[in-house]
């Protein structure tokens, strides 16, 4: 009987999906963060399930040849990155060994898994960066928080965001204790300054930062301002956002522009994009170049071809595919988003676009009488709505291109539509997310037996 506290040597011989190190003591299996497959160590369980457990690394007794010290001060405490102690060509076949297990346990599929497509420079790769503001003995303090914990991690720098974004973190946290303008406290609901959302332009040099508050109004926001576009001149556009709701929401549903406007621009494949605040934007926009490119190849387009771009957010797929296509059809249930979407279309003098406000599962009927030939799906993390999946079904879409940040969810989909006449013919993984253990996937699917 496996008990909290006692310690074994052990040999790893797997990794779950989030990269934790899977052994067995007495046919038991044993999780345990930081360890790597092949690897021999000594460990303390600490926690003790029905079918599993969780243990401690005490000592490394026989190394990882893949396995490297992270460059990180605050890898072993913050619950960014997960997968720093891989290197990164292990980190790329464990995401693409991840996604074929993941299809083939969940989904039944079995199918041609490329090899994950990495970043020649796999570090500061985030365009958009969310950090939490607190105390902390009575300090204000700023960045990450601690893994599996509200508790902040007060950052001395970030390996994954853009070094302008650590910069404008650390200026702004000694502007708000120089005019006394304190964090949030999440413990007793008091304070101002809740977080920093940080966007930069892959393509150009803009930066956004929207500062959300507890509070309706910001306090001395002139002096604010001021402070910011003197220190930082690639700042385009300053927003105050209002959320006094308790929870991990980021955003309310307040927010004013005080300095700008509210967007920034971007590119991704010779289309030109404006990105406001609130809108999806994929936040590796190097691999997304490449995971688009990707995704257009699997659809195999033509002249003639009726597009949709279901959760199209602001268009990025759509209008990257629209020269190629007669007509791209998008839908997405953000307000903002599709508004940008129009305006993107607009401003790329690209006149074969239509992008409505709606859930894709209600909208994409209304479309049945198209003859659509190709379907781009790119959902949320929990994946697509069932009646989508019966909807597209329905419609007999020759084409479907699945791109996933979700492997889970994206098997249980594959799998409904492989039993509706869809054959799954290869998958290709992409590292969007560096150093941690996300995957994001391309699936190329065709319609095979008519309904």
């Amino acid at each position: 009987m496996i008990e909290k506290n006692e310690y074994y040597s052990v040999e790893f011989t797997d990794m779950t999906h989030d990269g934790m190190g899977v052994c067995k003591v007495e046919g038991f299996p044993i999780f345990v963060e930081n360890a790597l497959k092949g690897e021999k160590a000594d460990i303390k369980i600490v926690k003790v399930n029905k079918s599993f457990g969780f243990g401690r690394l005490i000592e490394i007794t026989s190394e990882s040849p893949f396995r490297k010290r992270p460059i990180c001060d605050h890898f072993s405490e913050c619950g960014g990155c997960n997968l720093m102690h891989m290197n990164y060509q292990m980190q790329l076949d464990f995401k693409r060994y991840r996604t074929r297990q993941t299809l083939k346990r969940l989904g039944k599929i079995e199918t041609e898994v490329n090899e994950t497509v990495g970043m020649t420079n796999p570090y500061y790769y985030r365009n958009k960066t969310i950090i939490p503001f607190g105390e902390e003995n009575g300090k204000m303090v700023s960045g990450l928080y601690r893994k599996r914990s509200h508790e902040i991690v007060d950052m001395k720098k970030c390996f994954i965001a853009p070094k302008t974004a650590t910069d404008i973190v650390k200026f702004m946290k000694n502007v708000f204790v120089e005019l006394n303008i304190p964090a949030y406290n999440e413990e007793i609901g008091s304070g101002v300054i809740r977080y920093l959302q940080i966007r930069n332009s892959y393509k150009f040099d803009d930066t956004s930062i929207v500062i959300v508050t507890k509070t309706p109004k910001l306090p001395k926001k002139d002096i604010i301002i001021k402070k910011i576009i003197n220190k930082f001149d690639n700042v385009v556009s300053i927003v105050h956002n209002y959320n006094p709701k308790d929870g991990n929401r980021v955003l309310g549903k307040k927010s004013k522009v005080i300095y700008g406007e509210d967007f920034i621009r971007d590119e991704i494949n010779d289309v030109h994009f404006k990105i406001s605040h609130r809108s999806f934007y994929q936040v590796n926009p190097e691999q997304t170049e490449s995971l688009y490119a990707k995704a257009l190849e699997y659809a195999e387009l033509n002249e003639n071809d009726i597009v949709i771009d279901a959760y199209c957010g602001i268009g990025t797929i759509g209008l990257s595919a629209a020269n190629q296509v007669k007509t791209v059809l998008g839908v997405d249930v953000v307000k903002k988003a599709i508004s940008d979407a129009n305006q993107n279309a607009e401003n790329n003098n690209i006149k074969n676009t239509k992008f409505v406000v709606g859930k894709a599962e209600n909208v994409i009927k209304s479309w049945k009488n198209f003859k659509i030939s190709t379907l781009f799906i790119d959902p949320p993390r929990k994946g697509v709505h069932k009646e989508f999946l019966e909807t597209l079904v329905s419609m007999q879409i020759p084409k479907v291109v699945y791109i996933s940040c979700n492997v889970s969810t994206l098997a249980r989909d594959l799998n409904y539509l492989k039993s509706q006449g869809y054959e799954v013919l290869e998958t290709t993984p992409f590292d969007m997310f560096p150093q941690t253990s996300h995957i994001e996937t391309v699936t190329k699917l065709r319609l095979t037996k008519q309904g």
